[in-house]
């Protein structure tokens, strides 16, 4: 487990940024999944569980990877199960803090190289741009290798939280059921 700690990238700061500019998230594009979502059969209900505010991350995420020429992310349905545990984990403390090494290694069960945003502010737009504004979550966004996000949101205390998870292998697995 040691080998695959040193693997185990967390990076990002608090996104507590005031007075940056708002924007309404966009809405979930007609047609089902779309492509931007990893679905197997198993799981292909839970699809159409991901939140407005979940693929609006995607979406940011995506177009600022192939602004720079990086292949896209896709959603995955089990690092968007760890995800949104971890949210509901700190609406409940009402505190903003990253999920432990030892707690991610063991909730992402089959992964080469994991990182994780957290964030509590406004809309999806002014927390993206928190994320792209800070060294530490730009390089998470921006990190070639990986190529599978899973994010959980939650509007709670008048505020937008989220957990957004990177991986860079395919299917990454949960013990969260």
């Amino acid at each position: 487990m040691l080998k695959h700690l040193r693997n185990l990238v967390i990076l990002g700061l608090l996104a507590l940024l005031p007075g940056l500019p708002t924007s309404a998230p966009a809405a979930v594009p007609p047609g089902g999944a779309g492509p931007d979502v990893l679905i197997e059969p198993e799981h292909l209900a839970a699809c159409f569980a991901f939140k407005t505010p979940e693929r609006s991350f995607v979406r940011k995420h995506n177009t600022a990877r192939r602004a720079r020429g990086l292949g896209p992310l896709k959603m995955d349905i089990h690092l968007g199960k760890v995800a949104r545990y971890h949210t509901r984990e700190m609406t409940r403390r009402n505190s903003l803090y990253h999920t432990s090494s030892r707690q991610l290694s063991y909730r992402v069960t089959r992964w080469s190289t994991l990182g994780e945003n957290v964030g509590v502010g406004g809309t999806v737009g002014s927390l993206f741009k928190a994320f792209m504004n800070s060294p530490a979550h730009r390089a998470n966004i921006l990190y070639s290798k990986f190529n599978h996000i899973g994010v959980g949101t939650l509007r709670k205390y008048g505020r937008l939280w989220v957990t957004v998870i990177f991986e860079a292998r395919n299917n990454p697995g949960t013990r969260l059921c």
